[in-house]
């Protein structure tokens, strides 16, 4: 049975190392351009492009974006137009589905209802997708190598910057060394290390120049505690509203605004005293982030300090992907603050840990990989 299920994973594409990266900017730019567009309509009035009987809708522009995106991946061999296309994939499929209570009404009414929960159930399936295909199985050896590949594209298209060569070498150490393409692709990278690169675009720069300074932000000694005192605030701003929900929904009393860090959630969440379907899963999505968020203090008081941001950027996808959700439903576009705070804050947790996970490849590509056992390989 193991040797079928090993065939049958063997046939299926190879994966990118990138993918929960690329597919997780696809979704948030969704997520984010559809609170930017509502927050635009709410702020103008809904204005309307077109006239004379005409409406030229938004879904058609993302549509367009959509087709832009996939045009650029067919089009272009390059490991670095993925991450354009997927912001540009993004944004359109932002814009096509903020317009889909359109397309369930008989009367085309844009404000329907339930369209926000249908989106929320969208973007559940995705992120779980995206989850579950990063998470199949463990990366094989073929599928590292493949990927050393795809690194080593830039050394024809262009030279390979440092961190891209960094990459290729540890993931070099994690494919079969017996292949006769790892030692054909080492001694490749030797040789293109020692090319000068070419002055990269300006955006390059800046974003480079971003994400430096990130770098060394968190590259400070005090920085991590005054991120974890920062979580520890968010979650004691949680559990405030948990509990209140508990208490106000025991007594059947009607709560007062309920504030959380960076937005305000509720003028009313409970009504008559009890709970509808919405504020329930807002209630469940509030508290399984803080259940995270208080695993990854655990963790990083034990000194576990990748683990312990690895839970925090889990608790900030979950309030991205389903609490912000709510929160926008309830507040309209005053919750939009409260999206870019847990973006941003979104930002700085994935920079700490990208660079933590970088650092540890490099300690594993210096481990001298110790060749399988014959056995072992059969």
């Amino acid at each position: 049975m193991a040797e079928r299920l090993e065939t049958a994973f063997s046939r299926l594409p190879v994966r990118s190392i990138d993918l929960s990266k690329l597919l997780d900017t696809v979704l948030v730019c969704a997520v984010l351009t559809i609170l930017i567009v509502r927050t635009q309509l709410y702020l103008t009035n809904y204005p309307q492009l077109g006239g004379h009987g005409l409406h030229i809708a938004h879904l058609l522009w993302g549509g367009l974006l959509m087709l832009i995106a996939l045009g650029a991946l067919l089009a272009f061999i390059s490991p670095g137009i993925r991450q354009v296309a997927a912001v540009i994939g993004g944004v359109g499929l932002g814009l096509f589905i903020d317009e889909l209570g359109k397309f369930v009404t008989s009367d085309n009414n844009y404000f329907f209802k339930p369209t926000a929960a249908i989106i929320y159930c969208f973007f559940i399936v995705a992120f779980l997708g995206v989850r579950q295909l990063a998470r199949r199985k463990a990366y094989s050896q073929r599928e590292y190598l493949v990927n050393v590949i795809e690194i080593v594209k830039e050394a024809a298209l262009r030279n390979m910057d440092v961190s891209e060569h960094r990459r290729a070498v540890a993931l070099l150490a994690r494919c079969d060394q017996s292949d006769p393409l790892v030692p054909e692709l080492r001694r490749l990278l030797d040789r293109v290390r020692a090319r000068p690169l070419p002055p990269p675009p300006p955006a390059v720069q800046w974003v480079r120049r971003l994400r430096g300074w990130l770098l060394d932000l968190v590259e400070q000694p005090g920085f991590p505690t005054v991120l974890v005192t920062l979580f520890v605030l968010w979650v004691l701003g949680s559990l405030l509203q948990i509990v209140s929900l508990i208490v106000f929904a025991a007594s059947g009393l009607s709560p007062q605004p309920i504030f959380r860090l960076g937005h305000r959630i509720t003028d009313n969440p409970l009504g008559g005293g009890e709970l509808n379907f919405i504020q329930w899963c807002d209630f469940s999505a509030s508290v399984l982030a803080t259940v995270l968020v208080l695993v990854g203090l655990n963790r990083f008081r034990q000194g576990n300090r990748t683990g312990a941001f690895l839970m925090f950027e889990r608790a900030l996808l979950i309030s991205i992907f389903f609490t912000q959700v709510f929160a926008f439903i309830h507040s309209e576009f005053a919750a939009v603050f409260g999206f870019l705070f847990d973006v941003c804050l979104f930002l700085v947790v994935r920079t700490i840990l990208s660079h933590d996970l970088e650092e540890e490849a490099l300690e594993t590509a210096r481990t001298p990989v110790q060749p399988a056992a014959v056995g072992h390989a059969v």
